[in-house]
Order: structure tokens, then sequence, then C-alpha cells
């Protein structure tokens, strides 16, 4: 199933996971199940943070059967359950963690302004590399069929004096705000949905990650 055709039921299960908070998030997992499978409207309401309650569209979830019935059963037996959360060391800069056997670790170099090993990490770097105008970093996140002959003064001039540098900037302020968002993401593509219709797409070359579609 592509992202796009995906109802955004962008469930974020995120707790503080020993083994008991972890059965916990799985109970949590299977009472939203329970109101997808009843559409239970204000159930389903009750479960979606305040901040991504928006976005979801629970209209055309609760009036499709077909729908319900398939999320109900993904919701009741996950493939699987991630202790995961995420800390903010700065504004635009998201950094995922995991609960291991002797607390919360990192599970990507905090450290690192540049890095392009997850699709979160490769949008990071689009980010701030276009706030601080490094062209040679942007240029890098391209993949290697757009390099070819493609320059970093190309991208200079398209950033800042383009026929779509407002909608370049626009979109990577959008990128910006929904950093934390989750993404749709497989061993070979990524997607991170903007609303409205755009998606930001990323695939894996290689060892890093690089930007398809901005």
């Amino acid at each position: 199933m592509r992202p796009e055709e995906v109802i955004p039921l962008a469930v974020l299960l995120v707790c503080a996971c020993a083994p008991r908070e972890q059965r916990n998030l799985s109970n949590a997992s299977e009472q939203l199940a329970r109101d997808v499978r009843r559409g239970d409207r204000a159930g389903l309401s009750e479960r979606i943070s305040p901040a991504s309650r928006a976005r979801v569209d629970l209209d055309r979830l609760v009036a499709d059967p077909e729908a319900r019935s398939s999320w109900a059963k993904a919701l009741a037996k996950p493939v699987e359950v991630r202790n995961e959360a995420m800390i903010f060391v700065g504004e635009d800069r998201p950094v995922e963690i995991a609960r291991g056997e002797q607390g919360w670790v990192f599970t990507e170099d905090p450290f690192a302004r540049w890095e392009q090993t997850s699709p979160r990490a490769a949008l990071r770097a689009l980010v701030r590399a276009s706030d601080e105008q490094r062209w040679d970093i942007l240029l890098g996140l391209a993949p290697r069929r757009y390099r070819i002959g493609l320059t970093e003064e190309d991208l200079r001039q398209a950033w800042t004096q383009g026929e779509y540098a407002e909608v370049l900037k626009n979109t990577r302020d959008r990128v910006r705000e929904r950093l934390a968002d989750p993404i749709w993401a497989d061993s070979h593509e990524a997607a991170l949905d903007l609303g409205e219709g755009k998606i930001v797409r990323l695939e894996r070359e290689g060892t890093r990650w690089v930007i398809v579609d901005f």
C-alpha cells in the first residue's frame, strides 16, 4: 500500500517503556482497534493527540467498513511494538531514542549535523542546509541520477533567485514543522506526508537516504 493511499490514522503511542509499560502500549493498541472496529468516532478522537487530531480523517475511516476492519485487525495484532520516543536537541532537530535494557539510548548520532543514515536525518539535514545555505550538503541530498550536471551554483540560484525559490522555502518550512511526524518507510523508500496532497519522497542510496521529490 502506498503512503498516499493510507488513511492518516497517525496514532503516536509514546511512553517510557519497561515491560509493564510495553504491555500497556499493546493494550492501548487493542483498545484503539476496538474503537476502529465499532466506528466509534468520539472514542477514536480521544485516543489521538490534540496536535494530530485535525490531520486525521476520522469521517473517512468511520464511513468505510472495509478500511475499519483492515485497520482494526492490524492494530489488534501489531507486527511489532517498539519502545521509542523522540527528544528535540534543537527546535528543528528531533532525535530518536529507544528503551534498552539499561534505559533510554540514542538510536542515531545526536551530534552529526549532516547525517543521512535515516529518512528523518536526511530531512533534518535538508532543513538545516537550506537555512545555512550549504549548497554542497543539498547537492549531496539529491539522488545520484539528479546530481549529474547539477552544481552548487544551480542550487544557490534555485533557492535564492529562481522562479520557485519561495515555493522551495515554503515547502522547507512545512518539512520543519513535521520533522517529528510519522514517516512511512520500507527498506528502500520513505515518505513524509506534509498534508494537502504534498508528500516528500526519499529513497535509499547505498548507506544513505536521499530526497527524490521535494
